[in-house]
């Protein structure tokens, strides 16, 4: 399970016959490959229109994202900055830890415009590095 694409193992053992006459080395392979790894946490946030605003007039969530790997070295996100929403109401930032912030302009005149019972939906893909 820890080997990763690329990486090989080999393990020998010996074949004797019944009667200990003949013997054949046998060597076996195992060749890694990447493991799809897991990724878990708090992986949805929400704000509300003009409730908690910060000093720039932004709304803004917070989470933290898990990530399990059997593969060595392979459980961290690759760290993205600013990188705008699906459909561009804000913009999110994730660290290699997992953790992960959204940022929304409230003064934006689809969020101002919202009614009662009404939202509106951002996402973005985090990575594994």
């Amino acid at each position: 399970q820890q080997l990763g694409a690329g990486q090989s193992l080999t393990d020998s053992f010996t074949a004797v016959s019944s009667d200990g006459t003949a013997s054949q080395l046998v060597t076996v392979t195992i060749h890694g490959t990447n493991d799809v790894p897991v990724i878990g946490g708090i992986q949805t946030g929400a704000v509300t229109e003009d409730v908690a605003v910060d000093a720039s007039s932004h709304l803004n969530a917070s989470g933290a994202l898990t990530i399990a790997d059997v593969d060595q070295g392979q459980s961290s996100f690759a760290a993205q900055a600013g990188v705008a929403g699906s459909n561009g109401f804000g913009t999110f930032t994730l660290a290699a830890d997992g953790s992960w912030t959204y940022s929304a302009d409230n003064t934006q005149t689809a969020i101002q415009q919202l009614g009662a019972g009404q939202s509106l939906t951002d996402s973005f893909t985090a990575v594994s590095s």
